[in-house]
Order: C-alpha cells, then structure tokens, then sequence
C-alpha cells in the first residue's frame, strides 16, 4: 500500500494523498490523531519502503529536492540534515539544479562529496515523467515493477536453515508426514507430558502404546517398546544400526549412509517420515478413537506408503 501511495495513479492514492498529505511530504509528515490506522501503518512503513525503492529523474520537476529520496535512496535532509536560513526553501524541486537533461553544478553550494554524488545521479530525459523503482538488492526482477514477493523477503525476518530441515522437505514426502517429522524435531508433538508441564491434569498420564511409562516425545519414539519394534525392523531393511536414542542421530546415520546411492537415500527418508507419522497416528488412535492395531499391521502401514510414495 505504501508503493502503491507513493506511485500514484489510483483513486486511492489521489483521496489518500489530498486527506492527509495535503501540502506536505509523504517522507517527512508525522502522524498525528486524525490519520486513520491504515495510514499510520504506511508511514511506519517508509524506512523500509526506502530501501526497497530508487528515483529515476526526467527533469526532476515533480521531485522534492531537499525531501524526496531520490540521491542513492537518500534525501538531502538525511545527508545534510535540516537546511539553513539560507537554504530553506522546500518548495524546490529537482528541476532547479537541472538544465537540458544535465546537472547544473553552478546552482548549488555542497560540499565535494556531496556534488560528486549528485552528478552520479542518472537523468533520463527519454522518460515521460520523474518515476519511483522498485529495486530491492535481492530482487529476482529487474523491470523496477512492484513484486510481492521481493516486499515479502524484504520484510520477513531470516533464520540459517538446518540441515535437519533440508532432510525433511524433499519432494515425494506427503505433507502431513513432513509436518509430524517437523514437529518432532522441535518437540512440538503434543504428548501427554506437555499438558501436564502447563500445569493442565492429565488422567492417565502412560503411554497409550506400552502402558508402562509415563508418555513423552522421547519415550514414544525412542524408548517404548513398540517403536523400538518399528525402529528395528527399518533398520534391517535398510542395513543400518537403529540404536539412536533420537530424531536427530537417525538423521544423522542416515545423511552419513548417503555414499549408498541416491535411490537407498531417497528411501531412508521415506522410511523414516512414515514411521514417525504411523507411530504417532497409531497413539492417537489408540487414545481418541479406541482402536488398536498391532506392530506387524502398522509396519505393513509403513511397507504401503513407502511403496505408494515410491511409486
């Protein structure tokens, strides 16, 4: 909404522009208690909306000279800071320190740098009009057209991916498989030690699966003795060692099986997602629908999708 406001064009942009704007300046008005919520979201909005766009002079008679950020995403006000006495005059626009599609060096009084900046500024009389790019560092287009997706990147916040992650979302994987592997690696399931860790009373507080221990994402996974049955039996199929006592350490013997081959790898994933979506399907069966299925009935639950994905 904010480039949009600043590009104009639009009814929009005109009735927003003549309520609030008005004689004023889109980069440098405040807010004040008549603005609407919308409006003061936008104007919270420009410091990014800066970095993200750039100014392309015609003439420079619709740009502000003292306010506009048109010198390298930067405004005179932000490299000279408030002008002087002398130097007040905000009404100026671009168009005074430009003849015939070229700077004029004699109209203005800044220091070297400054100048040197201001004549590396690029003037294209060829354009109908002085125009907003939309230019982001890491945009994957360079038309200077707005991109959501440029605005989304630039926005968001990034976190280094892990490894752990690249393994789980690959293609062929289904989503809620995906999704429960996710879980379990940031212990986010909800088993029955974590109600219980708000303070909230749980029942029964064993495992559903065993009937022996208290249930906890450890446990259910990688101590009852059911899963130990499904662990084991991957671990045969696929030559491996199923004595890890975590997602993470099956990751890692599996990522370190790699030199088997793309196929063999490809599989170990398979395998390993939906025997983490069968294990926890099964518990929530057992505790929501009453129904019991034997470990021999879920490893040919597992057998199946793995069969299905492949193929």
């Amino acid at each position: 909404m904010a480039w949009r406001f600043i590009s104009g064009g639009s009814l929009w942009a005109d009735w927003m522009h003549s309520r609030y704007i008005k004689q004023d300046n889109f980069w440098t008005c405040s807010t004040d208690n008549n603005h609407s919520i919308t409006f003061k979201t936008i104007l919270r909005h420009r410091r990014v909306l800066k970095s993200a766009i750039r100014r392309v002079l015609k003439d420079g008679s619709s740009t502000d000279l003292w306010q506009d950020p048109w010198l390298d995403r930067r405004s005179l006000l932000d490299i000279r800071g408030a002008p002087t006495h002398q130097e007040d005059r905000r009404g100026l626009t671009c168009s005074r320190i430009i003849r015939n599609g070229e700077w004029r060096s004699d109209s203005y009084r800044f220091t070297e740098e400054l100048g040197e900046t201001i004549m590396s500024t690029v003037i294209d009389p060829a354009l109908p009009a002085d125009r907003w790019i939309w230019e982001p560092t890491d945009a994957s287009s360079k038309t200077g057209e707005f991109q959501f997706r440029s605005c989304y990147n630039l926005i968001r916040r990034t976190f280094p991916l892990s490894p752990d992650y690249e393994f789980i979302w690959c293609k062929g994987l289904t989503r809620k498989m995906q999704l429960c592997v996710y879980k379990l690696l940031l212990g986010r399931l909800l088993t029955k030690d974590r109600p219980s860790s708000f303070g909230v009373p749980v029942p029964d507080p064993k495992c559903v699966l065993c009937c022996l221990e208290p249930e906890s994402i450890k446990h259910i996974f990688f101590e009852c003795a059911m899963a130990w049955q499904i662990w084991s039996e991957q671990g045969r199929v696929l030559g491996v060692c199923a004595s890890e006592k975590g997602i993470g350490d099956i990751i890692t013997v599996i990522r370190d099986s790699r030199g088997r081959g793309q196929d063999w790898f490809r599989t170990a994933r398979v395998r390993l997602a939906a025997s983490v979506w069968h294990v926890w399907r099964e518990r929530n069966r057992r505790i929501f629908e009453g129904l019991v299925t034997p470990p021999v009935g879920i490893l040919h639950n597992i057998e199946f999708d793995v069969n299905a994905i492949e193929n």
